[in-house]
């Protein structure tokens, strides 16, 4: 229990007084949770600002862009790549003998290579795809990985994607908890 307990404290300043140290840590967060798809920590790291007693203010803001969403871009990326390399070397086989470990199916990663066409804004709907707080980054790995998706693009997009995702869970809750302030 008081484990529990430390482990939602640190997430509440990490989020609540972000800094270099928190970001750190939210990076190492980030990329181990890509790897293992454990949580949606996207929810949980936007769920401090249900406890934050003052405005959102631009500056606040900001240091959540810096110091949370930025190190969850990058430890998004990075973490992702094991599972976008699966997918880019081994294809099927990979993905049917491996993806029972991470609850990632054939089948999902087929629907989500079907909405790929090969032209120019597939680089557009990856990065939609990306973005939305709620929705499962596995698939969207992998089918770039089976696309063979260039590997600088496929960086670049998941960084923008991530932190568009994270920012947008941020504004969500916060605008939310403003408004049932008022």
């Amino acid at each position: 229990m008081e484990l529990s307990a430390n482990f939602v404290q640190i997430i509440q300043d990490a989020v609540l007084r972000p800094d270099f140290a928190s970001a750190f840590g939210i990076f190492i967060a980030s990329f181990v949770n890509e790897l293992f798809a454990v949580l949606p920590y996207n929810v949980i790291l936007s769920g401090p600002l249900f406890f934050l007693e003052e405005s959102f203010s631009v500056v606040f803001v900001i240091q959540l862009f810096l110091f949370v969403a930025v190190p969850v871009g990058f430890g998004t990326a990075l973490g992702s790549l094991l599972t976008y390399g699966l997918a880019y070397f081994g294809g099927k086989p990979a993905i049917e003998k491996f993806g029972k470990y991470v609850r990632l199916s054939w089948e999902s990663v087929e629907k989500v290579g079907s909405k790929f066409q090969g032209v120019w804004y597939d680089e557009v709907l990856f990065l939609t795809l990306r973005s939305p707080p709620l929705l499962p980054s596995l698939p969207i790995n992998a089918a770039a990985g089976i696309l063979r998706m260039r590997l600088p693009r496929y960086i670049v997009l998941t960084i923008l994607g991530a932190i568009i995702r994270m920012m947008i869970m941020f504004m969500l809750v916060g605008l939310g908890m403003s408004t049932l302030a008022q």
